[in-house]
């Protein structure tokens, strides 16, 4: 583990069970809602972590996060019938032994920063298959402008073909 990583758990505390929400066979709605309430969990213990990765602008704080979780997180693809919403402090324990995770976990750790640092946060869903199937995180400005943060796609700030989208405020 890397010593970023270990102090920034340090910030976040100890995770525990009851921190681990496990979602099984649930619609994308399902899923999302379990974010969302990951998030909310987490703002409390993730407030001085997030202050870590403050710059001088929205878009270099964007690329720390961003950084920060493609250095320091190992992809895990869930099956379909074992989805988790995890908390921050639940996501940098499970990266000790490289169980980060999915897109999920990238996404909630993004939003949490972000909302921590009163940042105009949302998951975005997409439809690329068929079926709502990735979400990732945007940085949302008044007059259009958006910072794209995908800690599972290989370049910050541009996002992956889709057919649909949905954005939710975080």
């Amino acid at each position: 583990m890397s010593s970023t990583l270990r102090s920034y758990q340090y910030l976040t505390g100890p995770a525990n069970r009851q921190e681990r929400v496990l979602k099984r066979n649930q619609s994308a709605g399902d899923i999302v809602s379990a974010l969302l309430m990951a998030v909310r969990v987490s703002l409390p213990k993730t407030r001085a972590m997030a202050e870590k990765f403050r710059r001088r602008t929205p878009e270099e704080t964007a690329l720390a996060v961003y950084d920060f979780m493609r250095k320091n997180y190992i992809y895990r693809k869930e099956s379909s019938s074992n989805q988790t919403a995890k908390t921050l402090p639940r996501i940098l324990h499970d990266s000790r032994n490289g169980t980060t995770g999915d897109c999920k976990h990238y996404s909630t750790t993004a939003a949490t920063i972000f909302k921590a640092l009163g940042m105009p946060v949302y998951f975005r869903v997409i439809d690329q298959v068929g079926r709502w199937n990735h979400i990732f995180t945007v940085i949302k400005y008044p007059g259009g402008k958006e910072i794209i943060v995908d800690g599972t796609y290989p370049y910050f700030n541009r996002e992956t073909n889709y057919n649909k989208k949905i954005d939710i405020p975080v």
